[in-house]
This record gives C-alpha cells, structure tokens and sequence, in this order.
C-alpha cells in the first residue's frame, strides 16, 4: 500500500471493479477463484459454490514466506506464472536478490479442508467445506497464477495421506493445516438442538459455523499423525490462532504505527499459541514479546531464509513509508535486530544439546478413544486428563435469557444460502 496509495482501501472502494483494498479488514475471498479472476477457467483457484464471488480481494504482490520458501528457485518458476506483469510487479528486485544467494529451495505445503476433493464431499460437489479466505498463498498472483508454484496447496485430507506416505520429503519443510466448514472425523456437537447439529459442523475453531470440540479433535487427530510418523524427531509443532474473535483481554494492544489511511496499527488482543516438539521445555510458559512475525522469524531461523524485512522491494517500501508517512514500523518485523521474539524461548537447550534426551512421542499423542469421545475427558474438572480446577468452578453463572452462544456469523454463508446448502 505505501507503493501503491491508489491500492489503500479507501480508494480502492472507489472504484469497486479494482477489488477491495489493503489493509485486509474483512473476509473478502481472494482475487484468484473469484468473478474477477482473469484466468481461464482451467486455471482458476477454488471457491466455495455459497461464496460471493464477488467480493474479492485485490491481487497481493509483495514477498511473503511461500516467495522466500521457494528460494532461488522462483527465477526459473516465476516464468510459468499466467499473469507476470501484474505478479512480479514488486518483487523485481526481489528476484534476482534471491537468485544471487543462491538459496536452495525448502519443501513446503498449506493444507486446507476443502480446497480439493475430500472425503466429506457429497453428490459430486467440491469446496463445500472451503474458506477461500482462510487461505493465505491463494491472494498471491505468484503462487495461485503460476501452476508450478500453486501445487503446494492441498486439501486437508491430503495431509493425512502425504504424512502417512512419507511424502513431506526427508530434508525438512514448513507446512500449514486449516480445516474449515465441516469436519471429516464424522463427529457431530455434543449439543442435541438440531440448529447446532446443523449448522456447527466446523472444524476450524470459528464461531458462527464450527464447534470448539470438533475443532479440538481435528488439532488432535493432526498431532497424533504427526507423533506417529517418522518426522516427530524433527519437529516443531506451532498452534496459534489468526485472531482473538472479540475475545476479552484486559490488557490493551500498543499502538506501533499508523497506516497510510491513519488507521492505528498494534500487535492486537493477546491469543494463544503452543509449541509442541520433542525439544520443547515441558510445562513451561514463555513471556517473550511475540505476535505473528515470532512465527516467521523461528522459519526464518530455522530454515535460514532471508527475512521478509530485509529484501530490497520491502526495505524500500519500508523506507517510503518513513518518508512519505514518518512511521517506521510499515512492514513485516522478522529481522533478527526486531523486538519481536522468535519462539526459541519455548526450547529446551539441554535437550537440543542432547543433555537430556527429547520427549517421546507418546507425550504428545492423544488416545484416539479420547478424540471421538465428547465431551472430550467427561464433564467434570476435577476429573479432567489435565486436572485443572477452572477458578470459576462452582459459582452461579445467570446467563441472560437472550444470550445466544452460538451466532450465526458465518463468513460469505448467508443463513439462506446455509439453509439451501443443508437442502
């Protein structure tokens, strides 16, 4: 947006044929899948058939992990791209930078319920469980108009057969897994309302569609293929969430910026992330400064990628913002010199030195009993598998007798579209 002002949302809203702007506020879907796409039907993404495909995104064109992933590799890939001109247009200097390190590619996939043909499918239809807008690489003209590149996404179901197949490859990778509007362990919510039954099916923990046990399987079920293969020894498992969904927290995000529209900038309400590996520090909490840049910063490191901050075309938008609107904070914080911290706090040094052996795999794998079981671990907390007595346990709880646990907030899945797509 600091590159591009005309881009910015409110001026994008303007002109409505261009798409909608950046910052990403809502849930448009992607360009790529949508009425706007420009591609040959043959070429297009996926979307989901009750999705309004006109309310799209614009074409993202700036660095993001899939592009520094690829590594010197995009060069040559990058000729196979359907839409160059508008693709490329800020990764120009970019390119070359990357080809002149001479990186070698790392293996990488994003998994995401729906995005293919799925067990869950019925009378021949696909992408009824798909959130288009849940996933990341399809707003990016460089991975979802260049074939090459698009063949690292998948459909969840995918995951678990690649996994089970020892397809993610023996040289290490990075890999995202989302569900999304239904869940393919066929469990259905322990509520018996049929409304609930009906319409919270979801597996990807947001409310409005999906339910927080059949969410909390899926989790499981991914661990469990994960402990039980030959990639735990190597592993880092991140759970984290995009967003707080209105969530309370008493402590106020600070404000780092202003963007080009004056909209403040912060890290946002706290949300959790876990850290599962065979080297983590067990029963330990870490306090480092993180948000979502902490995630790129470990696959920075990890992986020895250049960070995103640190290409010519960001340095250069980043210095553009400094002088255009004196906020020096316009980007992505995955230097190594940035505040943000980088997870490595939730390692056990001793374990990575081989000072005490690493965790076995039976201490993060969840009976499978347990998954299809709800309420998962019984209905009393001082039974529990984790033995945690909520503070709140025993005291009167008056709910209002017009409160609704269960809003039917569902992204680009009107209730008459929900209605018609159950019929």
């Amino acid at each position: 947006m600091v590159k591009h002002p005309n881009t910015g949302a409110i001026n994008v809203a303007a002109n409505s044929a261009l798409g909608i702007g950046v910052p990403v506020e809502g849930d448009p879907d992607p360009l790529w899948g949508s009425a706007k796409d420009p591609l040959a039907s043959e070429d297009k993404q996926p979307i989901n058939p009750t999705d309004n495909a006109n309310n799209a995104q614009i074409n993202l064109t700036f660095a993001s992990l899939p592009f520094t992933l690829t590594g010197s590799a995009f060069a040559s890939l990058s000729q196979q791209d359907l839409n160059p001109v508008a693709d490329l247009a800020d990764l120009q200097n970019d390119i070359p930078y990357l080809t002149k390190l001479n990186q070698a590619s790392v293996k990488w996939g994003w998994y995401q319920e729906g995005y293919d043909a799925e067990p869950t499918d019925t009378n021949g239809i696909e992408h009824t469980a798909y959130i288009g807008h849940h996933n990341g690489p399809q707003y990016f003209g460089y991975v979802a108009a260049n074939p090459a590149i698009s063949v690292n996404l998948h459909g969840l179901n995918d995951f678990f057969t690649d996994i089970a197949a020892g397809n993610l490859g023996t040289t290490g990778g990075v890999f995202y897994i989302r569900g999304g509007f239904q869940n393919q362990a066929g469990l259905t919510p322990l509520n018996s309302d049929p409304t609930v039954q009906a319409d919270f099916q979801g597996d990807d923990d947001h409310p409005g569609y999906s339910d927080s046990q059949l969410s909390e399987a899926l989790v499981a079920r991914e661990i469990n293929a994960i402990a039980g293969s030959p990639y735990w020894d190597q592993c880092a498992i991140i759970i984290t969430y995009d967003e707080s969904e209105g969530y309370y927290d008493h402590v106020p995000p600070q404000i780092i910026a202003y963007d080009p529209n004056a909209l403040a900038l912060s890290r946002g309400p706290r949300i959790p992330l876990l850290l599962i590996s065979p080297y983590a520090r067990a029963h330990a909490i870490s306090h480092e400064l993180g948000d979502h840049n902490s995630v790129i910063k470990f696959i920075n490191l990890i992986c020895g990628l250049t960070p995103l901050q640190d290409l010519p075309d960001e340095k250069q938008a980043q210095e553009l913002g400094e002088t255009l609107y004196h906020q020096a904070n316009l980007g992505p914080e995955d230097d190594p010199s940035t505040p943000v911290g980088n997870l490595t706090s939730a390692f056990s040094l001793a374990r990575l030195k081989g000072a005490i052996p690493p965790l076995p795999a039976s201490y993060a794998e969840i009976p499978a009993t347990d998954i299809i079981s709800l309420p998962h671990w019984g209905t009393s907390p001082l039974t529990t598998h984790l033995h945690i007595t909520p503070t709140d346990y025993g005291k009167p709880n008056n709910i209002p007798s017009d409160f609704d646990p269960r809003p039917s907030s569902s992204p680009g899945l009107l209730p008459q579209a929900r209605e018609e797509s159950r019929n």
